[in-house]
């Protein structure tokens, strides 16, 4: 019994240790499986970019769902990324150090618009432009107006483009922005029920385990060296 007391001591310094090297395992992954181009368009600056629509996974959070980039000035592929932080479209503000923009927007055009494209093709576009127009019309409302050259847009693209533009904004939709590590951010919608992380879970089990193996007592028998 005397030795008992400095293993549950012992218990209570390795627990937090684990915790500590298992942490980088914790942060939230956004992947990208792959994209849609829509038209490449042109900004009134001059400078010529493409619209797409991604499909991506929030790691725990949105699996295979849709997705629009929210950033002009940076770039973003197919792969693996760190989410800087998970916002909520609608009451969060832009990332620090990063230029104020409308999130609310974003969200507002995800969740009335950008989440079934099927939808849009229905009402006669092509799907080239329908991505076009959703695309264009995040990038022109969050960032104030002023963003994007109608006339680059085709006939389609630029009357969905219009139409969202001269939409009521609806705060009740369910959609985050991604802030994504050196990467465009991101604005998806659908959200799926969160799982518990995987990761998490081990280190929970990790530490439950190291704590029940140094609190065992110890038969007469028993070797000086632990097996967890």
């Amino acid at each position: 019994m005397e030795n008992r007391r400095p293993r549950l001591l012992l218990a209570l310094l390795v627990v937090p240790f684990a915790l500590l090297v298992a942490a980088p395992a914790l942060a939230v992954s956004f992947t990208v499986h792959g994209y849609e181009l829509g038209e490449r368009i042109t900004l009134t600056s001059g400078r010529q970019v493409y619209t797409a629509q991604l499909d991506v996974t929030l790691e725990s959070t949105a699996s295979h769902v849709a997705s629009y980039c929210v950033d002009l000035d940076t770039h973003i592929g197919v792969g693996t990324y760190d989410a800087r932080a998970v916002l909520d479209a609608f009451s969060d503000a832009s990332p620090v150090g990063e230029a104020p923009r409308n999130l609310a927007w974003a969200g507002h055009v995800m969740s009335q618009y950008g989440h079934d494209i099927d939808a849009l093709v229905g009402t006669g576009l092509t799907r080239q432009q329908a991505i076009t127009g959703v695309q264009a019309a995040i990038w022109e409302g969050i960032y104030g107006g002023g963003v994007v050259n109608a006339s680059s847009l085709s006939t389609g693209a630029r009357a969905l483009y219009r139409q969202i533009l001269a939409s009521t904004f609806d705060p009740t939709g369910e959609a985050l922005v991604v802030d994504l590590v050196r990467a465009q951010d991101q604005v998806i919608d659908r959200i799926t029920p969160a799982v518990p992380e995987p990761s998490a879970a081990l280190v929970f089990a990790v530490g439950l385990g190291v704590s029940g193996a140094v609190l065992r007592p110890r038969r007469k028998h028993d070797k000086a060296s632990v097996r967890i």
